[in-house]
């Protein structure tokens, strides 16, 4: 009875998201006047200003908690202002995290939190996006924004794609993460998800969802794939060739990058330890850690794990390490600051990252033997045996016994990592990055181009505005 109800909801739902897609294209095309007034005011004012709004979501008390100063890579000497924008946050709230750097809350309405509470979710989005469009676009008008920029292909580049349709914005879509084979791994797609609940409609949701990814990254003046797997996604979804960058990840704490074995902060933990850090949600495989971890503890006596960060599955994942035998032996630390992720990177044995980018890196710069799954990007920078450890895809006790291997062979992990360092301080330089960073968003902007490189800016302490 209760799956018949779900699916009877999810039928009116999708019905009803017709109809709402339907009154704000009206809306949109009854918009016309403010439309050609704002498209007009943006051009006089805005047009080709240094300015750049990063429309990616965020919890405010999470990366309070964090620290601030994560994000400060996140600026380039080419722009004089960056702004992190949340359109659909839970708080209305502005962070300056820096003189050029800020964060910018705008709260939901919550008409259509009540929409989606009541299981009107695919209805609630529509009028979500909707909203969050006009709010992003009267924003980029007021504050002279020069440029948009995704940091997700999904829900922020379709925003930022609608957005410059109203207003004539030049747009960049970083490329994330693989959605097509995640959607393969955990059966969901990204897009669509109520259709799946409706008989027969449910197979057309693979197809939509690539389609409407799609349609931002065909449109887009620049697509940065964070790694080969992500770039080649994006030719598949249709982006242009012409228009696609490999940008690698460097948005990460600069201790990484200026890690040196002779300045090491104080160790956090005597004994050796394997290290996990991620978002603790299903499709980052936390539980393949405790189990394969569980394998090697009954070769490494002496060992401990040690799960850094935060996510949907923590009460169950906490409910895992209560019930594992070797649960004395295990640490889940939950969200930490950077700082602190760095503590525990730079002293770890060995670095666990089923699925995993900035993790991989990190630890990687640090000189810390990583253990992968053989999936996605990892097999760009991780050579098993000589810049790491690959294991087959899911094979827990095959991670669990590469485990006991880096532990056992001190000398030949420490040798893996070493070599994976010199790798990664190539792959993950970040003034070089910076370097291109700056030379696409100067294109987007009709900059001239000079070899004259701008000083970077300095940090400055965070300042909290409510």
């Amino acid at each position: 009875m209760k799956t018949c109800f779900k699916r009877l909801l999810a039928t009116i739902d999708c019905l009803v998201a017709v109809i709402a897609v339907i009154g704000c294209v009206l809306a949109y095309l009854l918009s016309w006047p403010w439309k050609s007034r704002i498209r007009k005011r943006w051009s006089a004012t805005a047009k080709g200003h240094p300015k750049v709004l990063l429309i990616h979501g965020f919890n405010a008390k999470e990366f309070e908690k964090r620290g601030y100063e994560f994000l400060l890579p996140f600026r380039n000497p080419w722009i004089q202002w960056t702004g992190i924008f949340d359109p659909i946050n839970e708080l209305n709230r502005d962070i300056h995290v820096a003189g050029d750097l800020s964060l910018v809350a705008r709260r939901l309405p919550p008409a259509i939190e009540v929409l989606a509470r009541i299981g009107f979710k695919a209805t609630a989005t529509i009028f979500r996006e909707f909203h969050s469009v006009y709010r992003i676009a009267d924003f980029c008008v007021a504050e002279k924004i020069g440029v948009l920029r995704a940091y997700k292909h999904n829900f922020p580049a379709l925003r930022i794609f609608l957005v410059s349709r109203l207003i004539g914005i030049p747009f960049i879509i970083d490329i994330t993460g693989n959605y097509e084979l995640i959607r393969r791994l955990n059966g969901k797609p990204f897009y669509f998800r109520q259709l799946t609940k409706v008989p027969l409609l449910g197979r057309l949701a693979p197809a939509l969802t690539n389609w409407l990814l799609g349609v931002p990254l065909k449109h887009a003046d620049y697509v940065l794939g964070r790694n080969k797997n992500n770039y080649e996604h994006a030719f598949a979804l249709g982006a242009d060739v012409e228009k696609m960058s490999l940008l690698r990840v460097s948005n990460f704490n600069s201790a990484f990058n200026d890690f040196d074995p002779a300045t090491l902060p104080p160790r956090p933990l005597e004994p050796p330890y394997a290290l996990f850090v991620a978002r603790m949600v299903e499709i980052k495989f936390p539980f393949d850690v405790i189990e394969a971890f569980e394998i090697a503890a009954q070769k490494l006596p002496d060992y401990r794990l040690v799960m850094i960060g935060d996510g949907s599955c923590r009460r169950e994942l906490e409910s895992r390490i209560a019930a594992s035998p070797v649960t004395s032996r295990i640490m889940f630390l939950g969200a930490v600051s950077s700082e602190t992720v760095f503590r525990w990177t730079a002293h770890a044995s060995q670095s666990i990252c089923p699925f995993s980018g900035y993790t991989l890196a990190e630890s990687m710069l640090c000189g810390v033997p990583v253990i992968a799954y053989d999936v996605e990007n990892h097999a760009e920078v991780i050579i098993d045996g000589y810049t790491g450890f690959l294991v087959p895809f899911r094979d827990v006790r095959a991670m669990g016994l590469a485990m006991i291997a880096a532990a056992t062979d001190c000398e030949k992990a420490r040798s893996v990592g070493l070599r994976a360092q010199e790798l990664a301080r190539t792959a993950f330089d970040k003034e070089k990055i910076t370097a291109v960073e700056g030379r696409i968003y100067r294109r987007a902007l009709g900059m001239p181009m000079t070899e004259q490189e701008p000083a970077p800016s300095p940090p400055h302490p965070a300042v909290v505005q409510p």
